[in-house]
């Protein structure tokens, strides 16, 4: 185990899917330390000048909204938390859109005929081709995990739902008409 994964765990693969858990001792202790640390300079403030800040409210919240939203993630997800691609029986959950506001992309599996990914490694787009209506396109950040998520999906998506692979010609290429 490597230092930096102490705060940036690695991202562990499923059958069900791919997740990055979060270090469940820096999501308790460190929102608890720091609403005490906030909490003591509120008291010695008031103790020694005879009012309260609110300013000490704010400070509060920044330490405690994270905490809430870890806690939300882990009673919705389970104890890995949210999954960066997740694929069950009924359905395939992308997260980390950056085009799609919830944060999350759900599909039906009955709904998707073929996912085409296109684009340059960390830079790609998925579209979900579906049997009736408008495609979906969803443009995730993964980033350097790019490779690892359509190598999951490839594997993982059942065999009726091909997952294409698209990347754009180079500049050469293009020219040579490749």
């Amino acid at each position: 185990m490597r230092w930096w994964h102490v705060l940036f765990p690695p991202v562990v693969e499923t059958p069900q899917g791919l997740f990055r858990p979060s270090n469940a001792v820096l999501d308790r202790w460190l929102p608890a330390i720091g609403c005490l640390v906030v909490a003591g300079v509120a008291l010695w403030q008031y103790r020694t000048i005879g009012r309260f800040n609110y300013f000490g409210l704010l400070y509060l919240g920044l330490f405690i909204a994270p905490a809430i939203a870890g806690w939300r993630a882990r009673r919705q997800f389970g104890r890995m938390g949210k999954p960066l691609v997740r694929i069950d029986g009924s359905e395939v959950f992308l997260s980390l859109p950056q085009n799609v506001r919830p944060g999350h992309v759900q599909v039906p599996l009955a709904d998707v005929r073929a996912i085409v990914v296109k684009g340059t490694p960390g830079q790609r787009s998925y579209v979900f081709e579906r049997h009736a209506g408008e495609p979906i396109e969803v443009r995730p950040g993964f980033g350097r995990l790019d490779a690892r998520v359509v190598d999951f999906l490839q594997r993982a998506m059942p065999a009726a739902i091909p997952v294409n692979v698209q990347e754009p010609p180079t500049f050469l290429g293009s020219i040579r008409g490749d």
